[in-house]
């Protein structure tokens, strides 16, 4: 996968916050790493969605 290159305007005291959270050397590495993060936990919410029955209309119906 090819990488590219952005220019973001972030709070400094944020971004070492989540380089220590994440155990990153880089800010490269910081951003690349929450983008994963992120990522994964949206992916894990639909399957907890899709398969907890919560937002589905009949989710408090009668027959549960």
């Amino acid at each position: 996968m090819a990488l590219i290159r952005v220019s973001a305007r972030v709070n400094p005291i944020q971004l070492r916050r989540a380089q220590k959270a994440l155990g990153a050397k880089t800010t490269s590495e910081t951003l690349q790493r929450a983008l994963d993060l992120v990522t994964e936990k949206a992916a894990h919410d639909r399957i907890i969605q899709r398969y907890s029955g919560v937002g589905n209309p009949d989710a408090f119906g009668e027959d549960h």
